[in-house]
């Protein structure tokens, strides 16, 4: 039986980190594909062994013990074997072992793009960069002398140191940051510029580190603003300190110290605002423009709730609101009395209790015009039917009436002429007049409220001006009545009864 020849394969030498010029290898335009490469040989080259090398081996071995009775040709095969070629276990575990190198490999080719790109490490770490780049190259030796664990282990030490220096890069940017902000923060721009400037070098184009650096260069700007406004609020001008503050905010809003400075500014425009609306609250007050100081000194109260300045200028306006309107209805009152316009004085000082039920003046007012009118309704209806005096206790009531009226002065010249007109009356009435009455000498003849007067043919009797009323009667004959109105100069008055029944 002829025995075949092994296939032996030839590794492909992997691109290894020291194996290119740093930025030509590693370049944008070739790292994606790069790293794929190297995983794409590791596992093609396992592949080659499993598919091709292995059922080779595997059928030689069958072989084999087919030709065990031949002891001579399998003494040759021993002989003739490849010194390099390994048992297929052997093999595999450095197929995997390259593997393992190469996926180390692959992890330091990353760090090594973040490092060179996005890091610009040549800026910052040009030294310790090359120590990590030395202990690559150590793992490069290994790994194409075909000792792949040590290249694995090598490249792992080397990927950590490179961890390292990334972490480290990291920490200085973020220092930095952290150093450009106290910095911004204290208006130090050379500081400030300095330290966005380390963090910019770290991390090329970085947008927090480049907003930094830009707001550095403002500094000087933000810090006469600030002054400009302390001197604003020095000299009370609120609104140019409104102006600065709006051009600080344009300028950079994150500016520390603004919002301090603006709360600060609103407070004094608000207290500012407070104090105008009171001092036009009391002035409008003074001058008896009550809804226009009930107005200022509300809005004094939105600025300030509660506050007893306000509410002691809403009460002395509620106050002299009320004062003016009873002063008002107090001269409506002696107005109208003054024109005995009784009715209308007894209004006001009733709308001024509506207002207030302790006033005096409208209490007082209105009990001494109930009184007069009450005067004024009796004289009224005796003028009005004065015959009615003729009544004892009608003239009585006259009397009463009389004497309260001659009591009441000053009520104008109104109530004085019907003063005038009732004393009149009264002097009338008080003064008994002649009446002569004639009769038949069989009538009986009464007076109502009088008295009998029997029969007669001529009576003469004194009696008030006034109505009175006169019965005859007689057996026989139907009663006569009749009303008589006694006056001055009156002729006699005939009573009779000449009806027959």
């Amino acid at each position: 039986m002829e025995t075949e020849t092994p296939l032996k394969i030839t590794p492909t030498p992997p691109p290894l980190s020291r194996g290119r010029p740093t930025k030509a290898l590693f370049s944008s335009e070739r790292k994606f594909s790069l790293r794929w490469l190297v995983v794409v040989l590791a596992f093609g080259v396992a592949g080659i062994f499993v598919f091709l090398v292995l059922p080779e081996v595997v059928r030689e071995r069958t072989t084999d013990i087919r030709s065990s009775r031949d002891s001579e040709r399998e003494a040759f095969v021993e002989q003739t074997k490849d010194p390099e070629e390994l048992a297929p276990y052997a093999n595999l575990e450095r197929e995997k072992a390259r593997e393992e190198a190469t996926v180390e490999l692959a992890s330091f080719v990353e760090l090594q793009e973040i490092l060179e790109e996005a890091m610009n490490i040549d800026a910052w770490g040009t030294d310790e960069y090359e120590r990590v780049k030395e202990l690559a190259s150590v793992a490069d030796r290994y790994f194409v002398e075909n000792e792949y664990p040590r290249a694995m282990e090598a490249y792992r030490t080397a990927t950590s140191e490179l961890q390292k220096l990334i972490d480290d890069g990291r920490a200085h940017y973020t220092e930095s940051i952290a150093d450009g902000r106290v910095a911004l923060d204290r208006r130090d721009e050379a500081a400030a510029t300095i330290a966005y400037q380390h963090a910019l070098t770290i991390v090329p184009g970085d947008p927090i580190a480049a907003n930094g650096h830009t707001r550095a260069t403002l500094l000087p700007r933000i810090s006469t603003l600030f002054r400009e406004f302390d001197r604003s609020l020095l000299r009370s001008d609120l609104k140019r300190a409104r102006t600065k503050l709006d051009e600080l905010n344009d300028l950079d809003p994150a500016t520390k110290g603004l919002a301090e400075a603006l709360a600060n500014l609103l407070e004094l425009e608000s207290e500012a605002r407070y104090n105008r609306f009171v001092s036009e609250g009391f002035a409008a007050l003074q001058n008896n423009r009550f809804d226009e100081a009930t107005s200022s000194f509300d809005q004094a109260l939105d600025l300030k709730p509660g506050d007893s300045v306000a509410i002691d200028g809403l009460n002395q306006t509620k106050q002299n609101r009320l004062l003016m309107k009873l002063d008002g209805l107090r001269s409506t009152a002696e107005l109208a009395k003054t024109e005995g316009r009784w009715a209308d004085a007894v209004a006001a000082y009733d709308r001024a209790l509506l207002l207030d039920r302790s006033v005096r003046y409208a209490r007082d007012g209105r009990e001494d015009l109930r009184a007069l009118i009450a005067i004024i309704k009796t004289m009224d209806q005796y003028l009005d039917d004065p015959h009615v005096l003729s009544l004892d206790e009608e003239y009585t009531k006259a009397k009463k009436t009389h004497t309260a009226a001659a009591d009441q002065t000053g009520r104008g010249p109104t109530f004085d002429a019907k003063k005038g007109a009732f004393q009149t009356l009264m002097d009338r009435a008080g003064k008994p007049l002649p009446l002569v009455l004639v009769s038949d000498s069989i009538t009986e003849v009464s007076i109502y409220h009088v008295g009998r007067l029997g029969t007669f043919e001529r009576h003469e009797l004194n009696l008030r001006p006034g109505r009175y009323t006169l019965l005859g009667s007689s057996d026989g004959c139907r009663d006569v009545r009749m009303t008589i109105l006694v006056e001055p100069a009156m002729r006699p008055v005939s009573v009779s009864c000449q009806e027959r029944i």
